[in-house]
């Protein structure tokens, strides 16, 4: 008989490729929030729906991808943040998961900036700044006061595939501009190509104690690197990281909300941000 899986976010870019990886060796359950062939409607953001569908259902496994990363919720009725938090309350709150095994898809973006390093280890403290990064280690936390079997928290470095290199793309671009660029200075990046993440996601369904992992790409990339993933030869403006100096300085005297998030983004393209489990 073959083991049971909840997977959510089953129709996204990530949960896509693990529903690819997991549908013909278990019984998987697949969630997405529009009908779909093959996959099964549910609005995790509606308590009653969820109460319905969860309420007499139980699964040897729940991989939980679902997650609104950028824009905007439909309807404009939820913040994006608050959003993430309600879907894992609504797929938590309404099954009894001491049997099972909860595998959560969290990320990189729980640190930031303010952690004030090169290279961020898995233990370092998380110190989110944008509102995904927030709701993300808010979601870990209601993984944690579950009484699941056991509880996988894997934290994603920038994702991509050569088809879908968005995040790459905010590390080789200018920003309005869309120019590419290099910095005078070496920069190197953590990323997570989406069969490492499926990998992960796979090796983590055999573990019995709970874990907590970064999840990215065995070599790190330089910026030369990112340039090649977009076919481009070297570009004509290269700019010298200490000129951005004083932005970081003028934005840390300004106390606008936005403020921290601009300063994440600036670190994310100017310098190197690397992750070591």
């Amino acid at each position: 008989m073959k083991a049971k899986v909840l997977l959510t976010g089953a129709s996204g870019f990530i949960g896509s490729q693990i529903y690819t990886a997991l549908m013909n060796d278990f019984d998987v359950t697949a969630v997405a929030s529009k009908e779909i062939q093959g996959y099964t409607a549910l609005n995790l953001l509606n308590e009653k729906d969820c109460k319905d569908f969860f309420k007499d259902k139980e699964f040897d496994f729940i991989i939980h991808s679902a997650a609104i990363a950028h824009g905007k919720i439909k309807d404009g009725t939820i913040p994006v943040g608050e959003a993430n938090i309600l879907m894992t309350k609504n797929i938590f709150s309404f099954m009894d998961l001491k049997n099972t095994t909860i595998i959560f898809l969290s990320s990189v973006s729980v640190y930031s900036f303010k952690n004030n390093k090169e290279i961020i280890s898995v233990n370092d403290k998380p110190i989110p700044v944008t509102e995904y990064g927030e709701s993300k280690l808010a979601c870990e936390d209601l993984l944690k006061e579950t009484n699941a079997k056991s509880k996988h928290i894997l934290r994603l470095a920038p994702v991509y595939t050569q088809s879908n290199l968005k995040d790459l793309g905010k590390r080789v671009f200018l920003p309005v501009l869309k120019t590419p660029f290099l910095t005078k200075q070496e920069r190197i990046y953590s990323l997570c190509h989406v069969d490492q993440a499926v990998k992960a996601v796979i090796n983590s369904m055999y573990l019995n104690q709970d874990s907590l992992v970064i999840v990215k790409d065995v070599a790190d990339h330089t910026q030369e690197n990112l340039l090649s993933f977009f076919n481009l030869q070297k570009p004509k403006i290269v700019i010298n990281r200490n000129l951005i100096k004083p932005v970081f300085f003028v934005l840390g005297l300004v106390p606008l909300s936005k403020s921290n998030i601009i300063r994440d983004m600036l670190t994310k393209l100017f310098y190197s941000i690397r992750y070591t489990n």
